[in-house]
């Protein structure tokens, strides 16, 4: 009952467009002398978590985001390469994309038990890369199946990987996991290789601490801020690496580099013509 009184009063008030008007007058008094009614109303609005004349305030916390469960299409935006947006030829290369990966995945899971260096050794060749062990003064490659078969079966200390050739191999971020823990890998060639930009490089400057040599040559995605990470290879003696686009800042950089690690040698290559950055 005084709920409604209240809620009256108060559209009284709200209805009158003048303040000299009597009636506003007259319903604003009586509100306000009834002192009971006022704390009344306070309480239940407290009670409710609502201002006068706006809806209850939620609480952002204890919102769900999960889209309801009879919903049959997603809520949020859909990738390119989703069925549904009928884009098919994205489609069918991401499905491939991930066929490949976990081709990759099963492939090396295979080798982890002979330990790094074999596991990675096996996995460089099976995709079309070459290696080279320490003590061995030849290369391993997928038509040496002969050579290939001599591989330990079990763990063995004796097989060191001393350098890796991924020249001109489509090799993706996720690769560099299937080549890491090789703490004495001497010799690394990443030429041509359109995947190692920045991020790669700086991922290889802290998984070879004793890489003697790097060729990151005709990588069009390797910039200065991609050099910069390499000073944390204090062993490195040979850098051999392709200023794409002729900034003094990436010359500058390879100085530095040289200047921090006076064992160092910086083979810059220059293009002929130089490329735009994309913007």
């Amino acid at each position: 009952m005084l709920l409604q009184r209240c809620t009256h009063k108060i559209k009284q008030i709200l209805n009158c467009k003048s303040v000299s008007n009597s009636s506003q007058i007259n319903a604003t008094h009586s509100f306000y002398n009834n002192y009971e009614a006022i704390i009344y109303f306070i309480r239940y609005l407290r009670k409710r978590q609502i201002v006068v004349g706006t809806e209850p305030i939620k609480d952002r916390n204890k919102t769900n985001k999960v889209a309801p469960k009879k919903m049959v299409f997603k809520h949020d935006a859909p990738n390119t390469y989703d069925f549904l947006t009928f884009n098919l030829k994205e489609w069918w290369q991401h499905k491939k994309d991930e066929f490949v990966q976990m081709m990759e995945d099963d492939q090396y899971k295979r080798h982890v038990k002979l330990g790094p260096d074999v596991a990675a050794a096996k996995f460089v060749i099976y995709f079309g890369g070459k290696v080279r062990f320490q003590n061995h003064s030849e290369w391993l490659h997928k038509t040496k199946t002969h050579e290939i078969s001599k591989l330990p079966t079990e763990y063995d200390t004796t097989y060191v990987l001393e350098e890796l050739d991924l020249n001109g191999y489509p090799l993706r971020f996720e690769h560099l996991h299937f080549i890491s823990g090789l703490y004495y890998l001497k010799k690394l060639n990443l030429r041509g290789c359109k995947s190692i930009d920045d991020w790669a490089l700086d991922k290889i400057s802290t998984e070879y601490p004793s890489l003697e040599h790097l060729d990151i040559s005709e990588c069009e995605n390797v910039t200065e801020k991609g050099l910069e990470a390499l000073y944390r290879m204090p062993n490195l003696k040979k850098l051999t690496t392709t200023n794409f686009y002729g900034t003094a800042a990436f010359d500058l950089t390879c100085f530095m580099l040289e200047d921090v690690n006076p064992y160092l040698t910086c083979e810059v290559q220059q293009m002929k013509y130089k490329r735009i950055p994309a913007s």
